[in-house]
Parts: structure tokens; sequence; C-alpha cells
């Protein structure tokens, strides 16, 4: 039994009481006399059909409006005094208010059309929501669907669709209108098929291939509760006869079953209101009008297509055949009914004070005590204390719906709810507290998306996917910290696909995975786009396995190229996606992405001499491709170019082998820097070789030697530190190697030093730092220090000291003397964190880096990086290290710190 009392013992006293409380029903008795004097006569009745014969219209189209506003007020008197003085039950008072809707609604467009001089045959309303099931609240807006029969309106001369759209255009307006005799109905046309892109009008037809295609879950929910309420309603009901497979599924598979758990699981607490809150929100509140009515439609949707019984389009009627079907326990049923019935009296009461579309209790105490006294309740703590023991009961009987289902995606958030066509507050409020600044965007766009709006979301499947996905995803978003550029990001990975089942399946089943991805996302960009492209990649990360074939040698040229950038896309992206989420040390990140390069040049290179071979014939002698730089000491990042020289040592004297092998350098040059459909692979740079661009691209191994002893700059032989073989033959490339070592130990020149001192200080004129974040170039940083080692290494003129990495070389010349422990450490820690932090920044900053406007996840990336725990220390670290490299500089090689 519900503890609202009737305030009156007669409708007439009941009005009188209620005057004091509610300003709106005081001003209606001034308004409408003649229905408050038939009211205070006791015959309630007759004042509420004296108003319903008002919207039996004939005449004058112009006066419909006047005529409803005023029969609407003295429709809300009459209601308003059954209610109060408990003449009428519940679903009286909730059918009068609908039953009245509907008049009106026809009225409107009856004289809208005849205004047009348009025949209405063929054109419909259906309501949907609580309009369509007859439960309207006092200060309602409804919710309807306008359309028309293509077969049977004509529209006149503007034909079905613009006259359609015009006419309801005409009755909403009428419909909203307000004077000083009030409005009739705010009415809500957004619950048509994809609202954003469509008419006010939709055809039939149109609303037939949009639900049978994408309609959602939710839409089936609402059409539980469709009926034909205004028009044709012979058309109406053939269209609402077509929707009954859409709606009753007689068959529901497991991702459709949990997308309506997940719409169940979406409602929750609103964000900062507890069952306890004074003014709670009796609606969309804990334990309010939603969460039982939820509770009867999730329970409808998923047994319905099997149990004719269940399809009832009233809460209470739905719920007592839900009891009658052994679904919901009696005791359960009762308490429901019970609890609905109450909060559906207070919420008509709160909107009987002052004609507003509201459903919460006021803040203030004087207008709560209001509220109480039109409750019949004295006391404004007992009814707090009452309303709070209803909310509590619903609340945990809905909790109960689909616990184990909900246990299994337990969740610390509160309302995510993208259904329906209006912002949800406590969804706006659950999105604000993530860290989203616009939460209404986000909602916008995660409802386009559930319409559709992207590939991904095109299957029915893949908007039950994105449903269970979504909790989680916005939380891990909002825990990165950049909420709006993770979000934008995330949004832009996702309109890319051009699936997505098979990548929100992945995601709601690997958690690990979808934070990966949000991370990636919100630091690196480039990792983003190629993920767009590529989402099959994510597959890549759950079992480690290469995602591409190697590449076929034997395949023809540009077969070889397409595949060796698929190959190198899918590892390049493996690669920077470990050492992002900090799977893969920086060193062993540089090894690994120096593994892919020299593999793809071995294909390719394998690849360019097999063309070359086909055009001019076989290679007149021996190659080899050797490595320098980045590349020959392996320390390679995601967007290094390839330092490279190709050497050949021919058969004999007498052939051509220049052209042969020059034929075979560009074919390789093209193989692997040329851009094809699949994309790029690298920069190549081949200035380290003799001569640089004034020397052939290919070089005989004799003019290699001659060059380095006769004429080579101490820059060049500073190069040949760092040299590797590549690819080709590899005793040819000891060869090589050993006449660089020779070069090095016997050639070099008596004024190294001040060479490197001035090539040092021409460097810094023409290339100065871009800022101190420019790792290389600025003051101690890799150039110094690989100046100072290769400095260290020329001046020694020990072969044996040789190694190609940096840090390797520094290790061999501390162990013969050549450095002092305090200088290793301070050169090994400092290169050691600048390749970290540079293996980072290359994939997630395209120019100079800007700490105050990189992404917050990047920054603390950077520290993690370098092993500390805020990014603030990471700028000191870098200041100190550097600032002391800077000065080994100038003790080495006798110079002067360069700004």
């Amino acid at each position: 039994m519900t503890w609202i009392s009737p305030i009156g013992e007669s409708p007439g006293a009941a009005l009188a009481a209620a005057s004091a409380h509610a300003p709106y029903l005081a001003q209606l008795q001034s308004r409408v006399p003649e229905a408050w004097e038939t009211i205070r006569s006791g015959d309630v009745d007759s004042a509420y059909r004296a108003a319903l014969d008002k919207t039996s219209w004939q005449g004058d189209p112009d006066q419909v409006g006047p005529l409803l506003r005023r029969a609407k007020s003295e429709a809300h008197l009459a209601i308003a005094a059954a209610d109060l003085s408990g003449v009428w039950p519940l679903e009286q008072v909730t059918a009068a208010i609908t039953d009245f809707a509907d008049a009106a609604l026809d009225a409107a467009l009856r004289s809208c059309c005849e205004k047009r001089r348009i025949d209405p045959g063929g054109l419909f309303l259906v309501a949907l929501g609580k309009m369509g099931a007859h439960e309207l609240n006092y200060s309602s807006d409804i919710d309807v669907v306008a359309l028309y029969d293509p077969h049977v309106f004509t529209g006149g001369e503007r034909g079905p669709a613009d006259a359609a759209s015009r006419i309801l255009k005409d009755v909403v307006a009428l419909m909203e209108a307000r004077t000083e005799d009030g409005y009739i109905f705010r009415t809500d046309l957004r619950l048509r098929p994809d609202p954003s892109s469509t008419p006010l009008a939709v055809s039939t037809r149109m609303a037939e291939s949009y639900y049978e295609s994408i309609g959602q879950n939710w839409e089936r929910m609402a059409w539980i509760k469709a009926r034909a309420c205004a028009g044709d309603k012979v058309a109406a009901q053939a269209f609402l006869n077509t929707m009954i497979p859409f709606v009753w599924r007689r068959h529901l598979d497991y991702w459709a079953i949990a997308d309506i758990h997940a719409i169940k699981r979406m409602i929750n607490a609103n964000a900062g209101e507890s069952i306890s809150d004074e003014a709670p929100d009796v609606k969309l509140g804990p334990g309010g009008i939603r969460e039982i009515e939820f509770f009867v439609q999730t329970q409808q949707v998923i047994l319905g297509g099997r149990t004719s019984a269940l399809r009832a389009r009233g809460t209470l009627d739905a719920l007592a055949g839900l009891t009658e079907a052994g679904v919901v326990e009696a005791q359960v049923a009762d308490d429901l009914r019970q609890s609905y019935e109450t909060l559906r009296h207070v919420e008509h009461r709160i909107q009987m004070r002052l004609d507003e579309q509201s459903h919460s209790v006021p803040k203030n105490s004087a207008e709560r005590k209001a509220l109480a006294a039109l409750s019949g309740v004295n006391d404004e703590n007992e009814f707090a204390d009452q309303l709070a023991a209803t909310r509590s009961l619903v609340h945990g009987h809905y909790q109960n719906l689909f616990a184990e289902e909900d246990r299994r995606h337990e969740t610390s958030l509160g309302n995510l709810v993208f259904t329906g066509v209006d912002d949800d507050p406590g969804t706006v409020a659950t999105l604000e507290t993530l860290g989203f600044s616009n939460p209404q965007s986000v909602i916008g766009t995660i409802r386009r998306w559930h319409r559709g709006g992207t590939p991904a979301t095109r299957t029915q499947r893949g908007r039950e996917l994105l449903t269970a996905v979504l909790p989680e995803l916005l939380h891990i978003i909002g825990e990165t910290g950049e909420a709006d550029a993770a979000f934008a990001r995330f949004g832009r990975f996702f309109e890319g696909l051009s699936s997505g089942v098979q990548v929100l399946s992945m995601l709601l089943a690997e958690t690990d995975i979808l934070t990966d991805l949000v991370g990636t996302l919100a630091i690196a960009p480039s990792l983003a786009q190629t993920l767009s492209r590529r989402p099959d990649l994510l597959e890549g990360l759950v079992d480690g396995c290469d995602p591409a074939d190697p590449v076929d040698v034997d395949s023809d040229f540009e077969t070889a190229m397409d595949a060796a950038r698929r190959r190198h896309r899918d590892l390049n992206f493996l690669i920077g996606h470990r050492l992002l989420h900090g799977r893969l040390a920086a060193r062993e990140a540089a090894a690994e992405y120096s593994d892919l390069a020299d593999e793809t040049i071995r294909s390719m290179a394998a690849v360019a001499c097999k063309e070359t071979e086909r055009r001019f014939g076989p290679a007149p002698g021996h190659w080899s491709v050797m490595a320098l730089g980045r590349l020959g000491g392996r320390d390679m990042t995601a967007g290094s170019d390839l330092d490279i020289m190709v050497l050949y040592e021919p058969f004999d004297e007498i052939s051509d082998a220049q052209t042969w092998f020059s034929r075979f350098t560009q074919r390789l040059i093209t193989a692997l820097s040329a851009p094809t459909a699949e994309g790029l692979l690298y920069e190549v740079d081949m200035r380290l070789r003799p001569s640089g661009r004034a020397g052939p691209v290919a070089v005989q191994l004799s003019a290699f030697d001659r060059y380095h002893r006769e004429q080579a700059w101490t820059w060049e032989h500073m190069s040949l530190t760092r040299l590797r073989f590549v690819a080709g033959d590899a005793e040819l490339g000891v060869r090589i190697s050993q006449i660089a070592a020779n070069v090095i130990v016997h050639a070099g020149r008596p004024s190294i030093t001040r060479d490197v001192a001035d090539m040092r200080a021409r460097l810094f004129a023409e290339k100065p730092p871009k800022g101190s974040w420019d790792l290389k170039l600025a003051p101690g940083g890799t150039v110094d220090i690989e100046f100072i080692v290769q400095h260290e290494l020329l001046t020694a003129r020990d072969a044996s000291l040789l190694r190609p990495h940096t840090g390797d070389a520094i290790e061999a010349l501390q162990s013969n003397g050549y450095f002092s422990a305090d200088e290793t450490a301070l050169l090994c820690e400092t290169l050691a964190n600048l390749n970290a932090l540079q293996q980072v920044l290359r994939l997630a900053v395209d120019g100079v880096f800007d700490p105050d406007a990189a992404p917050k996840a990047l920054n603390d990336r950077l520290a993690r990086a370098i092993g500390v725990d805020e990014f603030e220390r990471v700028e000191s670290t870098l200041r100190r290290e550097m600032a002391s490299v800077a000065a080994l500089r100038e003790k080495k090689l006798h110079m002067q710190t360069t700004e």
C-alpha cells in the first residue's frame, strides 16, 4: 500500500487544500472557473469529459490552438483534483492524461492538414514511451514518431516527403506555442529513425529499412510501448504489424542478450546522489521510476519473443505478466508495483506545483514541505524517510536483476547511458568526473556510433559489442589524464576501421590490449594512424607472432617492394608498441629496429640484384652493403634514416663493373625508399661514401681504400668507426672492415683533436640546436658523446678498441685507460638516457618536443623511460648530465662550450 494519502475528502476539497502549496493549481482555478465550479460540485468526471469533448474540433482551424490550450487547463485541473483526492487510482490518472494528449494531437494534425488542404490519409503518429503505455505524467512531454505510407499519402503538389514534414512542423508549433492560456504539450519527435539526419516525418519504407538494418536494442525496448495515437489508424496499425519481428525476436543470440544486460548495467546511481539524498530525482536517481521500467523492459525484450503474454505496453501489466510467467517472484513484483505507484504519485505532485517537467524533490525546505503536504504527509522528515525507504527497496531489486552478469562487469563508474535522444544528466556528471570537458560532445559521438554512423557499427553485433566495451573504454580513457585528447584519437582510430566486430571483440576480451590501445592513441599518433589502417595488428599483441610473411626474394620487383613495406610496417608497429608500453628497453628496441633494417636491406638487396641481373646480365663481381651512422652502431629508432654504402670488387678489370653496380645500387635505393601503394620504408642517405654526392653511388674496393688513405677528411674517418657489414658478400664485408680499421690506425692526421673540435664548432654554427630538447644537437647531447668517443678512437690508433655501438666503444676505451671510471659512468648513463628518450620521442612526436604542450601520458612515459618517478626529474637529470658531458667535451677537444 502506498504511503501517499489524499489531501481532501472530495476533489473540490483536495483542490482547495492544494492551492496553498501549488501555485499552478491555484492559477488554473481562476483560469477555468467553469471547470472549477463543476469540480467543486463533486462531478470531477464530468469536468474531465467536458475538456476531452472540446478536442472533437470542427470548424475554423485557426481556433484549434486556443481551444486546445483551454481544454488542457480544464483537463489538468480535473485530473489533479481526482488524483489529490484519491478518487482516481494511478492507472486512471495517467490514462486520462494520455487520452487527452491523443485527442489533442489528433485534432492538431487534422487542423494542420486542413490548413494546407492536404488529405491526411496515410499520415499517422505513433506514441512511444509513457504516452504509448498510457502512462503520461502530469507535466509530461509526448514522444511520438511521425510516419507516412508513400503508397497512400500523396502530399498534394509538394509530394509526400516535403508535405509530411511541413505538416509535422506545423503540428509541433501548434502543440508547443505558449500564450496566456498556457500550452498544449511539448512534443518530441526525436525517437524517429536517426533523428540527426532524417526529416520530422519519415516514410514507412525508410523506417522499415532502418529498423531492419541498424535498429538497436534500446529502440526495441522503446517500441514495446508503440501505439497508434493520431492520424490514419489503419495505416499506423499496418506499420506496427511490420515492426513485430523487430521488437519481439523469437531467438536472441548471446551478444543481443549481453547488449541488453549492458544497457541495464549502465543505469547506475546518478553521480553525487544517494538513496538518502533529501532532494532526489524520483525518475532518474537510484531507486527511481526508470529502474522499475528498465527492470520490466529488459526482461520483456529478452523473453517476449517467445512468450506473447509479456508483450504488454503498460509497466504494471508487463510486471504482472512476468510474475504469472514465473520470471519475477510475487513479493518482488508486489514491492515494485507499490513503489511504482508511490513514485508516480510523488512525480505528479512535484509537477503540479509549477507545471514544470521536473522529477526532483525541491532542495528548498519550504518547497519540500509543500510537496509533503500535497502527498498527504504533514512532516517533511517523515516524507523524506518514506521516500528513501521506497527508493531503497526499488534499488535493491534492480541491482539483483542480472546480478551475476553485473558482477562480471563490475564498475565503480556512475551512469553511462547513450540510449535515447536526450543527454542523461547522470552520464554528463560521470563523464565530467572522468575528466571530459565537453561530455555532451562525447555523448553525441557515441550516440552517432550506436546509430551505425561509422563502418565499425553498421552491423548489429558491432553495436552490441560497442555497448559492452564502452564502460571500460571510457574509464581507461579517463585514467590517461587527457580524456578529451585520448577520446578524440580513439574516435579517429575507431572511425577509420572498415569493420568493428573483430576489433571490438578483442578489446572486450583482452582488457590489457584495450589499455594498451588507449595509451598508444594518447601518446603516439603515428602508431594510431598505423592501427587505424591495419587494426589486425592488434592480434599480434595477443599472440606475439609476426603479422606479415617474410619477403619472397624470387617474386618480381614491385611485388617484393610491396611485401617488404607491409612486413616492415607491421613489425615496426609491434616494436614501437612494446617500447611505448615499457615492455622493451631502449637498447633492445634499438637492436630490434636495427635488425628490422638489416633484414629489409638484405631482402631488398637480393631483389635489386635479381632485377639488375634480369635486365643487364650477371653481376660482374662481388658486392657488399655496409652500414654507418645509427644503423652501423645498431642505434636505430622508429624514424631513423639508413646510412649505407655499396662497395664492390670486380672479377676482372676488363668488364664495365661500375655501370652494372651503379644500376644495382640505384635499384636498391628505389627498393628501400620509393613510395608505393603500401607506403614507405626508409629515407636512404649515401653521403658518407667517398666523395659524397660527387662520387659514384657504388664504390670499388680499391678506390675506397685509396680514398681513405690519401684524401679522406678526419670526419670521414670518424664515420668509419661505426662501419658494419649488412648484406651481400660477407667475406668482402670483412675485408672492407679491415681496410677501415687500418685507415683509422695508420692514416690519421696529426691534427685530429683540432679537426674534431673545428668540426663540432662548425656543426654548432650550421645546425644550431632547436632548444634544450634537441637531444642530438644540444650541448651535451648525443653528437657531443659521439664526437668525444670517436676522437678517442682516432687518437688511440688501436683496432682492437673499435666497436660500432657507441656504448660498447666507451667501455672498451675505459678498459684501456682512455676514460676514467667517472667519465665512463657519465658517458654511458647520459647516452642511455638520451637514447631512451629519443626512442620514445621518435614514436610520439613529429618535430620539436614541447613538454608544456605534450600529453601528460607522454611526459609520464618519458619519466619511466629513464627510471624516474616524475617528469620534473627528467629535465633536471638531463640538465645535470648534459652539462657534464659538455664540460668533458671541452676537456677532451680543448674547446669552449658553444651555445
